[in-house]
């Protein structure tokens, strides 16, 4: 590609305006570019020598050039002059860490009524911006540098931290009326720009930012001009006004939301915090089914008021990681995990990919959808070639700066936060040993991991073989044809007869980080504790029969403080909630069998101060159905599936919906004064395991069932993960 092929290519990448050019109307600018006094000049190289000259002898070391196309490396073609640190790009080079490759692009363009023309100063995005008279320019953003006659005007550009000031000097011209100002003008995206027209700055203004000029001119040359205004005093001023304001009492304005917010849920819909209910649509249709009433206060404080659609662009994509793997986005959601600070959100997927979204960044699509910045194939271990494998868990570190993903296969791996690199894998165990706690990884999938809460290098895993292992990923960890082999087992779950059984839920830990519990096939949960050399041969607390019989318990979660485990099975349609120091202290006593005969709405054998409370009315039709508790632990939230059969109706097919449900928990002191008496012969009989129905009940998901739920603890915002990954 030749110059005048390579100069409108760059120009366009840029973003430069299609009318912006180098031909200036009569005297081109020019740029006097002056360093520190006892710098030298070698970190600025000026792309066209023939253009370039000594600058003032009354400034040494100082480099002259002009805007126009004689100072470009694409010549004649060229639209703007380029200033940064890529040597094959930049027609001003500026060596310097605080400049981007591509900097800041600086043209001519003509105005409206044709006969105005003004300098542009174009900031090209850089992370240390581009300063105008030391006001720093919005990113991507213009400022217009009027051209009059008269007197020649001049104005300092800097860029980034670069330790020079590159003086623009503009030229007398005959075709800029008289009464033109000369003070820069940014340009703002277009919605402030009529704004700016209608806000003509003054003559005093146009004195303040030529001052502002001389100020920072003293600096640089280092008191080479004495006789300029000195700013001390209004820089005392200001000082003086902020330690005034901070003796002022502060004013809050409480937030009133609308009455008009919407809801529409496809992959994952994150609804935020507010205090009264909004018409809730799903897919722009009214939910007449929908049993929440729009003129209804939100009487719990619910985050339910609006929400946005975490979905991408199209049907079909690849992958963003560099391999391109071809990818569907209606894959069901498997797992869902918030970033420790909220900043971020991650969705794992049933095709193997992690689909990462980025609150602070985020902008909508076409389709009024927020798509995904960066899509990971996890499937991407160059020494496994058994085919891909499905994501079943993911969870961050301490710090946010690791991502921990269990998939169907034996051997989980740990990412960085962007996703872009794997940092460990874990190795797989030897299928032919029986004993669990001799092999050094899984033998079977992965189906819960989780970080220390407070160890940032620790991490556990759990799988079908029935083991809770723990892995260093300090980096200082034994390894084994570069994998990570396990530190220590942490146990081996057994049922109630003593025989080796399945973990098929999640692992939660323990807010402290000294304990683990996990659900298993045969119907238990089982809390473990995490610390100590050697294998531990039982729980610290079980429960067996959980759900009744032997339904397999697959999900278990913390309270926020600890205090009590909330439970899940797929074989039922509820959701309990158990007392976390009863369990322990009467595993042995509790730990029986579950008799389907002797079976009582409340719980069964469970007496009510270890089963203090079930959440009636949710089906669970997969394996990956979760649910949250509220920041206080006082609300359960968990969503509900959708029948197949129900959607193949057409008479249904409108009413089935994926629903979101809310529970609140009984008071704490009911339960201590359960717990404090429970030898009591009339507590016995009367007390009994609270049932508890929806306070709050949403229609969320259309003929979808909702699998995946978050709610932030700090945020107070909600995640939903969708079947239908629409």
């Amino acid at each position: 590609m030749n110059e005048s092929q390579a100069a409108p290519y760059l120009d366009d990448e840029l973003g430069i305006p299609p009318d912006a050019t180098l031909k200036a109307p009569s005297t081109s600018v020019q740029l006097l570019i002056i360093p520190p006094q006892d710098i030298s000049i070698d970190f600025i190289t000026i792309a066209s020598p023939s253009s370039s000259s000594e600058g003032d002898a009354t400034l040494p070391g100082s480099l002259s050039t002009h805007i126009s196309s004689e100072s470009s490396l694409r010549g004649a073609a060229a639209r703007s002059l380029i200033v940064g640190r890529q040597a094959s790009a930049a027609d001003i080079r500026i060596d310097h860490k605080s400049v981007s490759r591509r900097h800041t692009a600086l043209y001519y363009e003509n105005q409206s009524d044709g006969a105005t023309v003004v300098l542009v100063v174009h900031d090209l995005g850089g992370k240390h911006g581009t300063y105008v008279d030391d006001s720093r320019l919005e990113k991507n953003c213009r400022v217009k540098l009027p051209m009059r006659g008269n007197d020649n005007v001049q104005h300092n550009i800097r860029f980034g931290n670069a330790p020079l000031i590159c003086r623009v000097i503009m030229p007398a011209a005959a075709k800029i009326n008289e009464g033109q100002q000369s003070q820069p003008q940014q340009s703002l995206p277009e919605e402030h720009n009529a704004m700016e027209k209608n806000n003509p700055t003054s003559n005093e203004s146009d004195s303040k930012g030529a001052s502002m000029v001389a100020d920072a001119a003293t600096t640089m040359n280092t008191e080479a001009n004495d006789n300029l205004p000195s700013t001390r005093e209004t820089r005392e001023a200001q000082i003086a006004a902020m330690i005034e304001s901070l003796d002022t009492n502060p004013v809050y304005k409480k937030y009133i939301p609308t009455d008009d917010g919407e809801m529409e849920v496809n992959e994952s819909t994150t609804m935020k915090n507010g205090g009264t209910n909004g018409n809730i649509k799903s897919n722009g249709k009214d939910n007449d089914n929908n049993l929440h009433n729009n003129t209804k206060p939100n009487k719990y404080n619910l985050p339910i008021t609006s929400s946005i659609t975490l979905s991408p662009e199209s049907n079909s994509f690849t992958s963003s990681d560099g391999t391109n793997t071809p990818l569907q986005a209606n894959a069901s959601v498997s797992t869902l995990c918030f970033e420790p600070s909220g900043a971020r959100i991650v969705a794992g997927h049933r095709d193997g990919t992690l689909r990462f979204y980025d609150f602070h960044g985020m902008q909508p699509s076409m389709s009024s959808t927020y798509p995904p910045f960066r899509i990971v194939d996890t499937d991407n271990d160059p020494l496994d070639q058994t085919g891909r494998h499905l994501l079943t868990a993911l969870g961050p570190s301490a710090t946010g700066g690791q991502w921990i993903v269990g998939t169907t296969s034996s051997q989980p791996k740990v990412l960085d936060r962007e996703g872009r690199t794997t940092l460990f894998y874990f190795i797989k165990g030897d299928t032919y040993v029986t004993d669990s706690s001799a092999t050094k990884g899984h033998t079977a999938g992965v189906t819960g991991v989780a970080f220390h809460p407070l160890v940032k290098d620790v991490c556990w895993t759990t799988g079908l073989d029935g083991s809770i292992r723990q892995w260093d990923v300090s980096g200082r960890g034994k390894t084994q044809f570069q994998k990570l082999v396990c530190q220590k087992v942490i146990g081996k779950c057994k049922n109630e007869k003593g025989q080796r059984t399945q973990v098929v839920s999640n692992l939660s830990v323990h807010p402290n980080g000294r304990k683990i519990v996990v659900g298993t096939a045969d119907g238990s949960i089982q809390i473990w504790n995490c610390f100590g050399t050697g294998v531990n041969s039982r729980p610290l607390g079980a429960v067996y029969s959980a759900h009744g019989g032997s339904k397999p318990v697959t999900f278990v979660t913390f309270s926020g403080n600890g205090e009590l485990i909330a439970s899940r099975s797929d074989a039922d349609d509820t959701v309990r909630i158990w007392n976390v120091s009863q369990m322990e202290k009467g595993s042995g006593s509790f730990g029986r069998k579950f008799s389907s005969s002797r079976g009582k709405e409340g719980g069964g054998e469970h007496p009510p101060s270890l089963l203090i409370a079930i959440c009636k009315d949710l089906p669970a039709l997969n394996e990956s159905a979760n649910l949250c508790f509220g920041p206080d632990g006082r609300m359960i939230c968990a969503g509900t599936s959708v029948d197949p059969r129900a959607r193949l109706s057409a008479e249904s097919s409108s009413k089935a919906f994926g629903k979101l449900k809310f529970y609140q928990l009984p008071e704490e002191e009911k339960r201590s004064k359960a717990s404090k008496e429970p030898g009591s012969k009339s507590s016995s009989k009367n007390k009994t395991t609270a049932v508890l129905h929806p306070v709050e009940e949403l229609n969320v998901a259309p003929n979808a069932s909702i699998l995946g739920v978050l709610w932030h603890p700090k945020l107070n915002q909600i995640a939903l993960g969708t079947s239908n990954g629409e």
